[in-house]
């Protein structure tokens, strides 16, 4: 089978998901009043949830079959970059084409870019004012006052900058416009992975048919969430540090001012001579940068934080989150050591490793995250330790059960964690 004709999967399962989900809601009762948002977010739907997040999960396994057999058989011809991104436009099209969303992360955004925009804190715990439609919106979606801003200053200001221009048009805009910011930003990760991996035409095309054919990130781009953003910024500062690795190595630390895990990217370039002293700025500015994140962090944040693990390893003790907190930090340590003995073997699945233990530290590892995971597995092609990472990155879609069905009981969500933590079986 040609590379064309399995690519080409992605995006048809993703434009079959969008009409069996149109046909559930048409004979299926659904929440008018969630139906009635500017984006129709599956909250607490029970059977509907179910059966809505059941047919993206047909998506995944259809196109994560389809994605993991490009990865696993020879690229010819047909996998130039241009095909990749085209592959990849096209499934964000039939993506953007399911009527229902399973996060509602973009309300935030955008509130906190109008919070910006208005003059006020987005890393206040404030209430929002009445009147402005976003925030309505917002409040609907989270309550009011709704969560801190746990993102950096460049996303608040890209947000702000967003709901700034797309106001004239309405929420729903505004909300779309942030979905395209990620939508367009998954792509440029894809080009920045193609640029910026090492090796040969063919190594360089799997990284990119790695991070831009992945189907939940796919699906999270479309949702609008921040963190292709923040990998494109990472990719662009390891395009950047071919020319000039000080200030390539400081765009890559930049990253930190979208999301957190882009600084964490900078720590290795910190070790490296050449790249030292421009990583080390990139830090520090970061962290300067942040302090109102920090702070919000400390202050709002951590004390108000419940432990609640999800489909993650930690859940599997839920019940007992002492033990829940050692499994997961024993875990981390393994996998740490393995990562490092590894790399001191010049083994690039090392880095895989290593954000694998990050992995396992994450108490809720939403579907989104997996991003990252994808990221490091292009590093490493054909490894046990990819192929785990890639799979944890598909079966991270199980977080989505507990927000847009219902609360799992202690059994049925220590069974979530299993099977979301399965991959792990590959490593050796």
């Amino acid at each position: 089978m040609t590379a064309t004709r399995v690519a080409i999967v992605v995006p048809l399962a993703f434009a079959a998901d969008a009409l069996i989900a149109r046909v559930l809601l048409i004979h299926t009762p659904a929440p008018a009043a969630a139906l009635a948002q500017p984006l129709a977010v599956v909250t607490d739907w029970g059977a509907l949830g179910a059966s809505l997040l059941a047919g993206l999960a047909i998506v995944t396994i259809a196109g994560g079959w389809a994605y993991l057999t490009l990865l696993r058989d020879d690229p010819g011809e047909g996998t130039s970059l241009s095909f990749i991104a085209g592959v990849c436009a096209l499934a964000l099209v039939c993506a953007w084409l399911v009527p229902v969303i399973f996060s509602s992360d973009v309300f935030a955004y955008a509130a906190y870019g109008e919070m910006a925009r208005i003059g006020m804190n987005p890393y206040s715990h404030s209430a929002l004012p009445a009147g402005n439609p976003i925030f309505a919106a917002a409040i609907w979606q989270w309550g009011n006052p709704p969560p801190v801003c746990v993102y950096g200053p460049a996303f608040v200001a890209a947000a702000t900058a967003v709901v700034a221009a797309f106001a004239p048009l309405g929420t729903l805009f505004q909300l779309d416009g942030l979905r395209v910011l990620a939508s367009v930003a998954l792509l440029l990760c894809g080009a920045g992975a193609y640029v910026a991996y090492p090796g040969e035409r063919r190594d360089r095309s799997i990284a990119a048919m790695t991070i831009g054919l992945n189907p939940v990130a796919i699906w999270c781009a479309a949702e609008g969430h921040n963190d292709a953003l923040a990998l494109a910024v990472v990719l662009c500062g390891f395009m950047l540090f071919r020319r000039a690795p000080g200030a390539g190595a400081a765009l890559v630390a930049f990253a930190g001012l979208v999301k957190a895990p882009g600084l964490a990217a900078a720590l290795p370039l910190a070790f490296v001579e050449r790249a030292r002293l421009g990583a080390i700025a990139g830090i520090v500015a970061v962290a300067a940068l942040s302090y109102p994140l920090v702070r919000a962090l400390a202050t709002d944040v951590a004390p108000g934080g419940h432990y609640a693990p999800q489909a993650s390893l930690q859940a599997i003790f839920g019940a007992s989150p002492a033990l829940a907190v050692a499994a997961a930090a024993i875990a981390c340590a393994l996998l740490a050591r393995t990562g490092v003995l590894r790399l001191r073997r010049r083994e690039p699945s090392g880095w895989v490793f290593l954000v694998l233990a990050a992995w396992v530290l994450v108490p809720n590892p939403y579907p989104w995250y997996g991003l990252w995971l994808v990221a490091a597995a292009a590093l490493a092609p054909g490894t046990r330790a990819a192929a785990a990472s890639l799979l944890l990155s598909l079966t991270a879609l199980l977080r989505y059960i507990p927000d847009a069905v219902t609360a799992p009981n202690e059994p049925i969500a220590v069974l979530i964690g299993v099977a979301s933590v399965l991959p792990f079986a590959l490593l050796r």
